[in-house]
């Protein structure tokens, strides 16, 4: 199975999400009550491994949700998912150099809408243009300190 020309999909992601403590409910929703703790299982099936016939694809699916039933039985009886990367792998010389990053670039913004108007116009064409160009061309800017492959261990399987 070959994506059609003009369609960037290479990939399906089997995406898992459990709570530890308690499922939140519709008020915990509306309410704005956040889990205390989620953990994300992301799988990542390249198109070709994907069958192409309906009964090889039903079957398929029906070992997907087998799989996906035995992630989750086995998350509730040791509390993480297999390779699972744990808060203690965070950097907090990485998280503290990103904040203060964004803290730097956020005060330089206010001071140029605050204190320059023609500042303020230069920052605006020039943020205009920056999207414009990288919007169009799909760029993805780099992170600006670590690597998000490097941070997360997830485990592809197929």
């Amino acid at each position: 199975m070959t994506p059609e020309p003009g369609h960037a999909v290479l990939a399906v992601y089997d995406v898992t999400i459990a709570y530890k403590h308690r499922l939140p409910d519709f008020l915990d929703n509306v309410y704005g009550v956040d889990p205390s703790e989620v953990h994300i299982h992301i799988r990542t099936v390249q198109l070709h491994h994907i069958p192409t016939s309906e009964d090889e694809i039903t079957e398929w699916m029906i070992e997907r949700f087998r799989q996906k039933d035995q992630l989750l039985s086995d998350f509730f009886v040791k509390g993480h998912f297999p390779d699972e990367g744990m808060e203690g792998d965070l950097s907090t010389p990485k998280c503290l150099a990103n904040f203060l990053t964004v803290v730097g670039l956020t005060v330089i913004c206010l001071y140029l809408t605050l204190f320059s108007s023609v500042w303020f116009k230069v920052y605006v064409l020039a943020s205009c243009a920056y999207l414009s160009f990288v919007t169009y061309y799909s760029i993805l800017p780099p992170q600006l300190i670590g690597s998000p492959e490097g941070d997360v261990k997830a485990k592809k399987a197929v």
